[in-house]
């Protein structure tokens, strides 16, 4: 079986593909590339979502439950920075709000369990304790 574009170049295939549609020559496009693409960048976006909601909410329990006034700044530092990309993300496809909410209750178990593996002495909350509604999460100051 012969390489195609895709194989071997894959930044051409993408500049190719992309004149094809432009040109209306769809009969010429390599639709099953193509289509696998469109679904690993759904695919991504929601897993970088995740990841990014994951370190949120780790460094939001480091920041409100470890009494640590020498790592606190840089806690807040990536909170900050979670939040802005987490807003870039549903700005560009406010569609994932809703998948945002779906995985808060697990994303929330993951970040609680590697807070406690990491700090295994810090008095942690059982249960979810901050904000549920998307805005509040990540605008308000939750931390004394």
């Amino acid at each position: 079986m012969a390489d195609t574009l895709y194989d071997t170049d894959f930044g051409l295939w993408i500049d190719d593909t992309v004149a094809k549609l432009r040109a209306g020559r769809y009969d010429e496009v390599d639709w099953e590339n193509a289509i696998e693409e469109l679904v690993a960048m759904g695919k991504s976006q929601r897993q970088a979502l995740r990841r990014r909601l994951e370190v949120l909410l780790e460094h939001l329990l480091k920041r409100c439950y470890l009494a640590n006034a020498y790592d606190n700044r840089g806690w807040e530092l990536t909170i900050k920075e979670q939040r802005k990309e987490i807003w870039h993300l549903l700005e560009d496809s406010p569609s994932l709000r809703p998948y945002l909410q779906e995985i808060l209750p697990r994303v929330w178990a993951e970040a609680l369990t590697d807070v406690r593996d990491r700090y295994p002495m810090a008095a942690l909350p059982k249960h979810y304790p901050f904000p549920s509604d998307i805005e509040s999460l990540l605008q308000e100051v939750l931390w004394p």
